[in-house]
């Protein structure tokens, strides 16, 4: 499907200006993402009654379930964001839909969550589900958010701490230590704070159009340093602009991701469930009812 037009390039600037060429956006045909620096701290929202089921323990080795078992399974929404601060003048309609999620946009979403009885669930828990039909808490819910913003830490982090909400974060590491993105020391407290820690790739280049060295590049060296960051295999992986191809999905098992998550413009693939899981771009538009609205609505 064709990749809509993206502002991407025009909020990347500064750190990240030699690669901003390739971080162009996470979306493709509906939605699409951007990063800048993050606004400074908000003060805490008033808690919501919100629960976050705990991490996936381990389960004893159980026949592996098929494709089709797997696919018919995969209903839990996984939302996902990216910047988290408030419009500025110069942001585009599109941008302030799409791309920017103010705060008090942000928390009200998160509040509507909590008071409508969801769960917070990480990837290793959904995949046991997955993969074994393990139970799941009532009303599971994935949050996860892109491209290692770093309003996501002082923003983002504070917020689901606040409401006892985990979340996973699928982060771009040529940013990482540069200013207004996300450090090594950020990773760690994440997974400090009980979330998960999974990649998207080097660059943030589309992993359709991957050839030669590209499959070491943007997949295994990434790996290899989140898990140095956080001290534990990394196993989730979230493809830029949702945009895969067949040809990924015997890469991404050689460098040892377990799942991988497109977007929900694409239909998720029934040979391989585990690498098209899907997940839906959170309108920034959207206030707490509105958001519950959209989650009603049948995929």
């Amino acid at each position: 499907m064709p990749v809509l037009p993206v502002d991407r390039r025009a909020l990347l600037t500064g750190t990240l200006a030699a690669a901003a060429a390739l971080a162009t956006g996470c979306s493709r045909t509906g939605a699409t993402v951007a990063g800048s620096a993050p606004a400074p701290p908000a003060p805490p929202a008033t808690p919501a009654p919100a629960r976050s089921a705990p991490r996936a323990t381990p389960s004893p080795a159980v026949r592996p379930a098929s494709a089709a078992q797997v696919a018919r399974r995969a209903s839990v929404p996984v939302l996902c964001w990216h910047q988290l601060r408030d419009w500025r003048a110069g942001d585009s309609a599109y941008s302030r839909r799409l791309l920017i999620c103010p705060p008090r946009r942000f928390r009200a979403q998160l509040d509507a969550l909590g008071e409508a009885g969801f769960h917070t669930i990480g990837p290793d828990r959904y995949l046991e589900h997955l993969t074994t039909g393990a139970a799941l808490p009532d009303r599971p819910v994935l949050l996860s958010f892109d491209d290692s913003q770093g309003s996501q830490i002082t923003e983002g982090l504070p917020q689901l701490r606040h409401r006892d909400m985990t979340a996973t974060f699928f982060c771009m590491t040529v940013v990482l230590d540069k200013a207004g993105w996300m450090s090594r020391r950020d990773l760690r407290r994440l997974d400090d704070a009980g979330m998960t820690v999974a990649a998207h790739t080097y660059d943030h280049h589309r992993a359709d159009r991957y050839s030669g060295g590209d499959w070491a590049l943007q997949l295994e060296q990434p790996r290899a340093l989140l898990e140095k960051a956080v001290g534990h295999p990394v196993e989730h992986f979230a493809y830029p602009y949702g945009a895969w191809a067949q040809e990924d999905v015997p890469h991404l098992r050689a460098a040892g991701y377990r799942t991988a998550f497109q977007l929900g413009d694409q239909p998720l693939d029934r040979a391989a469930p585990l690498y098209t899981l899907r997940r839906t771009l959170v309108d920034s538009t959207w206030d707490g009812p509105q958001l519950l609205r959209a989650l009603a609505r049948p995929v």
